[in-house]
Order: structure tokens, then sequence, then C-alpha cells
């Protein structure tokens, strides 16, 4: 079919309102294309319009003309069927807990669960969908100072920025620096919003300067 049959005038006014405002971006097109039908607009202009096939236009208007705004929606189950079972990505989330530093072992173990290849970009869509990020990991103390020494330090460095603030003495800071042979902080699959902490070893050999 060319055109779309005449309009009613609330059919018209729906189509607007469905343009204008619904969360859809493929029924705000697809009213917009039925408008352009409407007034006259040819399938091949309403195609460049949309950035669509012509093909993609008829199957719009066909659909409308038979069953309305019934027509108008996408059915359950267009599109490609999904290769991977409910329950994989939980299995994928489960994997990226166990071993969230080794992305291959992720894939070596759905691949011997599932029994189905696995790619790298498919782990990545996975990670992306359970909001996971491959991101470096943060070091943290290998043990927490005890809370009397800690307390101490605080109230002693408060006193110096007292005697500084009065004028009695100078305050400097410094830092150390220098460089350690163990190889840099790992990266890990982390959710989002959340990052990994490893302990710092306490054999870690390194050279001040």
């Amino acid at each position: 079919m060319t055109y779309v049959a005449p309009l009613t005038a609330v059919e018209i006014h729906t189509l607007h309102e469905m343009h204008r405002s619904h969360p859809s971006r493929r029924a705000r097109m697809r009213a917009h294309s039925l408008l352009l039908s409407h007034h006259g607009v040819s399938m091949p202009h309403i195609a460049r319009i949309s950035q669509v096939d012509y093909r993609s236009v008829s199957s719009w208007i066909d659909p409308w003309q038979t069953r309305g705004f019934v027509g108008f929606y996408d059915q359950p189950g267009a599109g490609r069927r999904p290769t991977r079972s409910l329950d994989e990505p939980q299995k994928v989330q489960q994997y990226l807990q166990d071993a969230p530093q080794d992305f291959k072992q992720v894939v070596h173990q759905l691949e011997q669960e599932t029994k189905k290849g696995v790619s790298t970009q498919t782990m990545k869509r996975l990670m992306k969908k359970h909001r996971y990020v491959w991101k470096r990991m943060r070091q943290a103390p290998a043990k927490s100072p005890a809370p009397h020494q800690d307390e101490r330090r605080k109230v002693f460095m408060h006193h110096l920025q007292q005697r500084e603030a009065v004028g009695a003495g100078a305050l400097w800071y410094f830092d150390g620096t220098g460089f350690c042979f163990t190889p840099c902080l790992p990266y890990a699959g982390q959710p989002i919003g959340h990052t990994s902490e490893i302990p710092a070893s306490s054999h870690r050999q390194g050279v001040n300067v």
C-alpha cells in the first residue's frame, strides 16, 4: 500500500501526541511516518526522512490499516532469538566474583559449563549488562593501625598545626618516593561505583629516593 487511508481527527490527534511524547523512539518514528503518509508524502520520501528502507515504511502502514493502534507496536518474539539461556548471565556474575582478575578463566568456565563458544565481545556485553567494568584495583594497607596509635598521631598533628597557626613555628610536610620492583596494580571486573582492594604486601622490595 502506497499511502495510509485517511485518518480521523481522533487518530490524527493521538498520533501527534505519540510523535511528541511517546517514550519509545520507534513509536515516535512510526507515528510521524503515518502522519506524513496521511498528508500525501510518498514512502521513499518518508524512508529518507526516517533513514530507513522504504519496505520498513510499508511494514508500518500495512498493520495500521488492518489492526489500527494494535498493529502499531512490535509483536512479542520479534528479532533474533537469544542464544544464551536465562541463567547464564547469573553464572557470569558468579564467575566474576570468584575470579575477578582472570578474564580468560571466566570465559573458560562459562564454555565448560554451557558447552558453547564464548567470545570476548560476548563476555564484555554480559559484564556491561550486570553493570561491571574492567578497571584497576586499589591497594589497601595489609593491616590497619592500632586505634590508640592512630588517635595519638592525630592529637600530635593537631597540636603542631595549632602552634603554626599562632606563629610559634613552621610546619613542613614531606613525602617519600621510590621505585618498586613488583608489578603494578592489576585490573579486575568490578561493579560500577565499587573498587576492589588488595592488601599491600609487607615483603615488597623497593628503593627509596
